[in-house]
């Protein structure tokens, strides 16, 4: 079979306009696909409303919802006919129809990509718990390969307890150098009347539940500690919880020196970066597994102060991209922001290796090669068994 012509399904829980990780490299990969040539579809579920999306995209009403979890039952239909399925994991609701499918049609290629392990409290942790014990396994059984963004995450995630033999692949995550690129903002910085000297640090994340583990109270904590000090933190994300974080610096005394700038727009969004003098990372759980904001840093040739997680440190290199620091350390946090409020060739030196490190490792193009070969690989062997 010629490749291109290959029709391709990518599950995944979220998807663009939604702000998270998992939706962004998932229309990475499907725009990337289809500028290839590729006829890739989306299925995804149907939350916000979004009136002018391509005909690509499906957004499926679920049963149920419960977050970004959803029962698509309809998904073991809608996907008849496709050569190749590219489920982005976790996806509960969503992830055991495109399993009940291959077990009923081994000949359709599956390929997944374990994003992270899904972490909750409560009813929604036990959900959690009880579908990693009886389904996961029975879920990894079945696909033809397993992607994750780096082996360091996957040695220390749920999948390090099951025999994924050599269907593991290391598949990084990419960047648009383009699209963020070093340079100044000066223009940004008058509009949110910030001082031309002023240190700006920043944070990028969804303000949700779903975002609850990207650390913020930490941070709000170690900046408590650092008034004396001259620097303003610039909050670019919004949800749920913005307003119970904008209480939160208000106690610690930080609300002039904390801006909250919203959801920034596509176009805006690397502006923010290169506002910057570097960037912050203080995610305290492991559903953190990559950290793309950090990449998206990195482009823009500032440094990150990043949580010592699996995957994380991967990207997030100490001493030589960024700093890395014990999740949830509030003393060790607050001294890796004063070291860069302090130093400042030390955070531009790290700037500049960032950048490179960008350049020589998630350029896109490469990437999209490799999981092109991916692809290829899985359908040659689909075809073989077929016949």
């Amino acid at each position: 079979m010629d490749h291109a012509q290959a029709t391709i399904a990518h599950v995944v829980c979220t998807y663009p306009p939604y702000r998270g990780g998992m939706g962004n490299v998932a229309f990475d990969y499907v725009e990337r696909l289809r500028a290839r040539g590729y006829n890739v579809h989306v299925f995804t579920i149907r939350g916000q409303e979004v009136t002018d999306d391509p005909r690509h995209i499906h957004r499926i009403p679920p049963i149920l919802q419960i977050g970004n979890a959803g029962v698509l039952p309809s998904l073991f239909h809608r996907l008849a006919g496709f050569d190749l399925v590219h489920l982005h994991y976790p996806f509960f609701g969503g992830a055991e129809p495109v399993i009940v499918r291959k077990a009923m049609r081994p000949d359709q290629g599956l390929v997944m990509t374990y994003h992270m392990d899904a972490a909750a409290d409560g009813m929604k942790g036990a959900i959690f718990s009880a579908h990693r014990r009886l389904l996961f396994p029975w879920l990894v059984n079945r696909v033809d390969r397993i992607l994750v963004s780096s082996f360091d995450y996957a040695k220390y995630s749920a999948l390090a307890e099951l025999d994924v033999d050599d269907r593991l692949e290391e598949h990084p995550f990419g960047v648009d150098l383009e699209r963020f690129h070093p340079g100044d903002e000066l223009e940004l910085r008058e509009r949110h009347q910030i001082p031309h000297k002023t240190p700006i640090l920043l944070f990028v994340g969804g303000l949700d539940a779903a975002h609850a583990f990207k650390g913020l109270p930490p941070l709000f904590d170690a900046l408590e500690g650092l008034l004396a000090y001259d620097w303003q933190v610039v909050i670019v994300g919004d949800g749920a919880l913005k307003e119970t974080y904008r209480v939160q610096a208000a106690q610690k005394g930080l609300d002039s020196r904390v801006t909250f700038a919203g959801n920034v727009s596509h176009e805006d969004l690397p502006r923010y970066y290169r506002l910057a003098d570097f960037h912050l990372l203080p995610s305290t759980k492991r559903a953190e597994a990559f950290g793309l904001v950090a990449l998206e840093a990195a482009a823009s040739g500032i440094p990150s102060i990043a949580s010592n997680l699996p995957g994380v440190r991967t990207l997030v290199q100490d001493g030589n991209t960024g700093l890395l620091v014990p999740p949830g350390d509030v003393e060790e946090l607050k001294k890796a922001i004063l070291l860069f409020i302090e130093q400042v060739d030390l955070r531009e030196r790290l700037g500049l290796s960032a950048r490179t490190n960008a350049e020589q490792k998630y350029a896109w193009p490469p990437l999209i090669d490799s999981l092109e070969a991916t692809y290829d690989s899985v359908l040659n062997q689909q075809s073989k068994r077929h016949y």
